[in-house]
């Protein structure tokens, strides 16, 4: 009898050794946990750099929530408000600045399954379409903010102006991809964009302009299968969540076979999956970098659950917002970034300065 307890307990053992795991957490589920504990009062979601909730990271995460099939209008603050509660207030307000941000949003409706251009009295679609300048090509912002509204407009089934695609085939770098400033010289060419780009060239049709892009891509390509914002860089080249994420959808947009993607042997799905942080069960920025990272997390899960700015993920809400009323349209901690990514972006370098800094110093 003692040797048939002695057994069982010995195969107890091993049978909870090999399911701890799958008890640590599928990378999605967790990551979602992590992002609702950062949900605010006011519905929005903070970026992990200022206080208050911010606009681009909340439609990451309404993206996020989408790809993970679950309904956002679900996700309640302490005070009962959701991030489309949030996203409702600000655009109500006329607090949405720049066309990227507005572009953004359209992107996070859309996943959400509600009409961009009835929304809290706004046509943002109609909003997107009026800021375009026949005469240049341009929607007037970055050429990061181009591809988004591009990708924006595509999405909610409007004609893409040929002239737009144009202006962003003509502001490709020497390498090949595009920066954010839409420097067209070598050293600007930076990961992100770039991946908007081949992107908002694939929703329009011109699959056939991205070779060049798609060679810098490579050219810029970890060992370990990740990516790096930009390469060189005076701030470090090691693999970021966010970049790989973005190259990740611009890959598989593209209709590339992960298996041309793997230098050393490991693609950049692998690549993003060893960014997550089983004891947070958030994804770091980089491996090097302590600590759970808000914008890492939010953009890696559409990635890992294979959807792209192309393909969005839809859900149906069960609660669609309410016009804010008079008194509430801008909440208190309800600001907008102009610039998320870029705002986000030297957030991230400096942090990465700082750890180049005290390597130096320890050496």
């Amino acid at each position: 009898m003692t040797r048939f307890f002695v057994a069982s307990g010995l195969a107890l053992v091993l049978i909870v050794s090999f399911a701890l795991p799958t008890w640590a957490g599928d990378p999605v589920e967790t990551g979602l946990t992590y992002l609702a504990e950062q949900q605010q009062p006011d519905g929005g979601f903070t970026n992990g750099f200022s206080e208050g909730s911010d606009l681009g990271t909340t439609c990451d995460v309404i993206l996020a929530i989408a790809a993970a099939g679950e309904d956002p209008s679900t996700w309640k603050s302490p005070d009962g408000k959701s991030p489309l509660d949030y996203l409702a207030a600000q655009v109500a307000a006329d607090a949405v600045g720049s066309v990227g941000l507005k572009a953004k949003v359209v992107l996070a409706l859309l996943a959400a399954g509600l009409d961009p251009a009835d929304f809290v009295g706004h046509n943002l679609v109609g909003e997107l379409e009026a800021a375009y300048d026949a005469s240049t090509g341009s929607y007037g912002s970055s050429l990061f903010d181009q591809a988004l509204v591009i990708l924006a407009l595509s999405n909610a089934g409007r004609t893409v102006p040929d002239g737009a695609v144009q202006y962003l085939l003509d502001n490709r770098t020497e390498r090949g991809g595009w920066s954010f400033t839409g420097d067209t010289t070598p050293e600007s060419t930076d990961t992100n964009t770039t991946a908007l780009a081949i992107q908002a060239l694939v929703a329009t049709g011109r699959e056939a302009e991205v070779a060049d892009a798609l060679a810098y891509l490579h050219e810029v390509q970890n060992e370990d299968g990740g990516f790096p914002y930009q390469k060189p860089s005076d701030y470090g080249t090691d693999t970021d969540a966010n970049s790989t994420a973005y190259v990740l959808q611009a890959l598989l947009a593209a209709g590339e076979s992960l298996e041309d993607w793997a230098p050393a042997g490991t693609d950049p799905l692998e690549a993003l999956q060893g960014l997550y942080d089983a004891e947070s069960g958030a994804f770091l920025w980089q491996a090097a970098v302590p600590g759970p990272n808000v914008l890492a997390t939010a953009q890696a899960i559409p990635a890992l659950k294979g959807y792209t700015f192309v393909s969005l993920p839809q859900v149906e809400v069960a609660e669609p917002p309410e016009v804010p009323s008079a008194e509430t349209l801008l909440p208190e901690s309800g600001g907008t970034t102009p610039l998320p990514l870029a705002v986000g972006l030297v957030g991230l370098l400096m942090v990465a300065a700082g750890v180049a800094l005290h390597r130096s110093a320890r050496r």
